[in-house]
């Protein structure tokens, strides 16, 4: 059982989405620069959903003093396990299957779309440190250099590396009928001027919140998907009682 968090990271939630998909029927439009993986669309499309969601409390004015934290369990697993067979056969590397810069080097590029300048943080998540990530989330939120911050969760569906790496990790692997799935946030300090009367959602307390299925999903995520959507009902609940 997990000790109570001594911290507090109350935030408003100016702008949501969540995006799951199953196969290439659903799939999200590509990246140019990004190929073979659903992981770097599946994030630029939760963020610009997630942008527009916000459009009300006028993101873009403050691009400059957004932050950045994605998290995830096992990154771009798909580009991962193509580049190790690539790898393995001989084949010539391809540079676009530099698996190891696929998180950053997506966020590089939305923030450039966006106009985002501040700070950019990557980490590994599992049901293990979701409270620490999501402590992260508010620290970051809380310094005086930032106004918002864009949360980001994803996660793609398991594959036999990543369901033999994730073995004894507490909500380590996403179950493959639910398909890959992301989720954006746009968080600030409150009390928000731009929304007034906005709830707010306490960062901290996240991880213990429960886990409802995502939109379209066929049942409740893993890793950081799952406190994402604890997240997603309690925003839900304060939007359905305001």
């Amino acid at each position: 059982m997990n000790a109570p968090s001594i911290l507090s990271f109350p935030a408003s939630v100016v702008g949501r989405a969540a995006v799951v998909s199953r196969g290439d029927a659903d799939a999200p439009p590509g990246v140019p620069g990004f190929i073979e993986s659903r992981f770097s669309p599946l994030v630029r499309q939760a963020v610009d959903l997630c942008w527009m969601d916000a459009e009300r409390a006028g993101p873009s004015r403050l691009a400059d003093r957004t932050g950045v934290l994605l998290l995830t369990a096992f990154g771009d697993s798909t580009t991962t396990d193509l580049a190790s067979r690539r790898l393995i056969e001989g084949r010539v590397r391809n540079p676009l299957l530099f698996y190891q810069s696929v998180p950053t080097s997506i966020l590089g590029f939305i923030t450039r779309e966006l106009g985002i300048t501040g700070p950019l943080t990557c980490l590994s998540v599992h049901d293990g440190n979701a409270r620490e990530a999501f402590e992260t989330a508010g620290l970051m939120l809380a310094d005086d250099s930032l106004d918002q911050l864009l949360l980001i969760g994803v996660e793609l569906a398991g594959t036999a590396r990543t369901s033999a790496a994730g073995e004894g990790i507490p909500g380590g692997v996403r179950d493959p009928s639910q398909g890959d799935a992301a989720a954006a946030l746009l968080l600030r300090r409150p009390p928000d001027p731009a929304l007034p009367g906005a709830g707010t959602v306490d960062l901290a307390a996240m991880p213990d919140a429960p886990a409802p299925p995502f939109p379209a999903a066929a049942g409740p995520g893993s890793g950081p998907l799952r406190s994402f959507g604890g997240l997603w009902a309690a925003t839900e609940h304060l939007r359905e009682n305001q």
